[in-house]
């Protein structure tokens, strides 16, 4: 796994780093507060080998991250 590879498609799924107002994260979550969810291209998050998953709730959009199978 390419981290930075990842991590710069994952900011620009989201709609880069303008749209990014607050993250925090643990060991298998990305937590952001984004300035508009429109912008994010699910379907690229969803493609990508290391996000297992997305969701929203509560002002935060969460994506699962991990290097095994998402099954």
């Amino acid at each position: 796994m390419n981290y930075k590879q990842s991590a710069e498609e994952i900011l620009n799924a989201i709609g880069g780093e303008e749209n990014l107002d607050a993250m925090a994260h643990c060991a298998t979550r990305l937590r952001l507060v984004l300035n508009d969810e429109s912008l994010v291209n699910e379907e690229a998050l969803n493609n990508m080998d290391v996000v297992k998953g997305t969701f929203s709730t509560g002002g935060q959009y969460q994506i699962i991250i991990g290097s095994g199978t998402g099954e």
